[in-house]
């Protein structure tokens, strides 16, 4: 199937939620007053990079080490990563909440970020760059609508 005028499909292989490295301090983040304002918004990033899995990589600290990289293996390495970011960045890994006034707040308790692992029935060069809302965030729901971390891979 194609991006460009049909629906892409993406089939879910592991949906799992990745929380800070280190232990939190549960404790409640009130919004400013401009973030009280200012209705949601949604904002979705698309990032694509070449697949490694047929180069090799030198290994730091090892003579003539090699080290071919899979897709389980980026896979784990960007979840240690994004568990590392999550101690310095942890209201990311909160959720938010309502206070007794109803506003809303963060609470900062290390709920973590869901991490789905996507297989796309698609090349990457078959979606519609051109046309994003269709063939990235449309009908193929390829990015969804909730701050979470998603891997996906293409044929």
């Amino acid at each position: 199937m194609s991006g460009k005028g049909e629906l892409v499909v993406v089939e879910v292989r592991k949906t799992e939620v990745v929380a800070a490295g280190l232990p939190m301090r549960e404790h409640l983040l009130p919004l400013s007053n401009l973030d009280l304002l200012l209705p949601p918004v949604d904002v979705a990033v698309f990032l694509c990079y070449k697949n490694p899995t047929t180069t090799t990589t030198r290994l730091t600290g090892k003579e003539g080490g090699l080290m071919l990289f899979t897709f389980a293996s980026m896979v784990g390495v960007l979840k240690k990563a994004m568990s590392q970011a999550l101690v310095s960045y942890y209201p990311f890994a909160g959720e938010v909440v309502h206070n007794t006034v109803g506003e809303p707040q963060l609470l900062c308790n290390n709920r973590g970020v869901d991490f789905i692992e996507a297989f796309a029935h698609v090349e990457l060069q078959g979606l519609n760059f051109y046309n994003p809302d269709y063939s990235i965030e449309g009908k193929s729901k390829i990015l969804p609508n909730k701050f979470l971390f998603q891997f996906l891979k293409f044929l």
